[in-house]
């Protein structure tokens, strides 16, 4: 229903634990996450680590970036427009898509330099006795590796999604080397279609939930009714398979929000 809704307002922070950054990848063709709120198989998608302050940024073209600036865009440079035999504009179409996401690596780490320069280009060393652990990054012209990736975020019991079936980090940023300011490497994610059409999905989900399993009582339910609240309910239950375990899970959650 249209109207006032705060619920519809986000202020979007990353969706990230003490381990688990609010970037993952996986590869090409992994089935991507249906919902917002939906958790990553740890065994198919890597995590990543911070991201710098400005967060992700997506951009659609240059078009766009120009309307933002100067308040002022060229229908050309969006459109092709198609005329008839008169000179007069029949149609006009979508001349070009260009979707990119801007993340700026503030943790640089191996998964970063992955990323950004490709798996040739980074080798890392374990310390030993005569060096410290080592990241070593090559910068060329090899291009790194074709993933999928998600970005996720949340604002409360609000849940955000960034979807990329198909990106590649095409350009990297200035790099500064500076002592009052925290060293990242910023990429640009090229985002290309996937199977289905497109390049980049957003989701919002506005932390209303709906108890599928209705007022019954923890005690009293099934395992799969167990494992499906929660998932509903953001409830880490990994490797827990019997009903005590995950019971006991669900309740710590709950006691350590009231």
């Amino acid at each position: 229903m249209a109207g006032l809704d705060a619920n519809k307002v986000y202020l979007p922070t990353p969706d990230q634990s003490s381990t688990t950054g609010a970037i993952a990848v996986a590869p090409v063709d992994t089935p991507l996450p249906k919902t917002a709120r939906e958790k990553l198989d740890a065994s198919t998608w890597e995590s990543g680590g911070y991201v710098g302050d400005a967060g992700i940024a997506i951009s659609t073209g240059a078009a766009i970036a120009r309307e933002i600036a100067d308040i002022t865009i060229s229908s050309e440079d969006l459109f092709a427009v198609i005329k008839d035999w008169s000179q007069g504009t029949v149609r006009k179409a979508l001349s070009d898509f260009d979707g990119t996401i801007s993340v700026p690596f503030l943790q640089v780490d191996e998964f970063a330099a992955k990323r950004v320069v490709g798996k040739n280009n980074t080798v890392f060393a374990k310390a030993d006795a005569e060096h410290g652990n080592m990241l070593t990054i090559d910068l060329g012209p090899d291009m790194p590796d074709i993933e999928s990736w998600a970005f996720s975020m949340k604002d409360g019991d609000s849940r955000i999604r960034v979807l990329v079936p198909r990106g590649q980090v095409t350009n990297i940023d200035a790099i500064n080397f500076v002592p009052n300011a925290a060293n990242s490497w910023p990429g640009t994610l090229a985002c290309y279609a996937g199977p289905d059409g497109w390049a980049i999905r957003v989701i919002y989900e506005d932390g209303t939930i709906i108890d599928a399993v209705g007022q019954k009582a923890i005690e009293d339910m099934t395992v799969d009714e167990l494992k499906a609240y929660a998932a509903a309910n953001d409830i880490d239950i990994s490797g827990l398979t019997k009903k005590d375990e995950i019971m006991n899970a669900i309740q710590n959650a709950q006691s350590a929000t009231e």
